[in-house]
């Protein structure tokens, strides 16, 4: 009997437990589940709130535009009952006028300003103003009159290459361009003391001219420039390339 009492007893205790287990989980999903739910509603609260926010923000500017029209109505109204609507209409409409006339000369003066800042650029000055020589280049030109010594032959000429950068804002046609050879003792290779002088006194002594025919677009042009024998010694020679006396590309030809 005592046995029995003592089985029921613990089948009850278990029943107990696996109940409290049961209601424990439930109320934790429950309550996670409520928690979720409380997050989601506030959230949604807030977008509903914000997007309230903005309609009842273009009500409230359309209504002031509407009254403002209606303002301006009434006005133009009262003056063609009054009969002076020849004249203070018309001064009605100059001031709307002179408002759009002041906004369209702001308008002008802020283009001016930014095209005034254009042309100061530097930047801006330089690719509107000149050319642009890019990858320039210069190869060593022997020419061999013995076989037998072509190893102790000497360099006899530059060939000198470069690219004119398309620029629309510069005028088509024939363009002289000047290459200017400086030795590694800064001395200027001329030979037949090659010249030019511009209107204003200034005097640029160049190794080579050429002539080429630029059409807006990117050209290549090469030339050849014969070397002083005096001059001509080993090290690094500086390649300059100019138009209307002004420099316009650099190179570094090392021999």
């Amino acid at each position: 009997m005592t046995r029995r009492k003592n089985k029921i007893t613990k089948i009850s205790i278990l029943i107990l437990m696996l109940l409290t287990l049961f209601f424990g989980v439930k109320y934790y999903k429950t309550s996670d589940d409520f928690n979720n739910y409380i997050e989601t509603s506030d959230l949604e609260n807030k977008v509903l709130e914000s997007q309230l926010t903005e309609i009842l923000h273009k009500y409230d500017s359309l209504s002031v535009k509407n009254k403002i029209d209606s303002l301006r109505f009434d006005e133009q109204l009262k003056l063609v009952q009054s009969g002076k609507t020849s004249k203070q209409v018309s001064r009605f409409n100059s001031i709307e006028d002179s408002i759009v006339f002041f906004a369209k000369q702001q308008q002008i003066s802020k283009e001016i300003t930014l095209k005034t800042n254009a042309i100061t650029s530097p930047k801006v000055v330089s690719k509107t103003a000149q050319l642009t020589a890019l990858n320039v280049n210069a190869k060593g030109v022997k020419i061999y009159s013995d076989a037998y010594k072509m190893s102790e032959a000497k360099i006899q000429q530059l060939r000198v290459c470069f690219t004119l950068e398309e620029n629309q804002l510069i005028n088509s046609g024939n363009k002289t361009i000047y290459v200017q050879v400086v030795n590694p003792k800064n001395q200027i290779i001329s030979s037949g003391d090659t010249s030019v002088e511009s209107d204003t006194n200034i005097k640029l002594q160049y190794s080579a001219s050429v002539s080429t025919n630029y059409q807006k677009k990117d050209t290549d042009v090469c030339t050849y420039v014969d070397l002083e024998k005096n001059k001509t010694i080993k090290g690094k020679y500086k390649i300059n390339i100019y138009h209307d006396f002004v420099k316009i590309g650099t190179a570094i030809f090392e021999y």
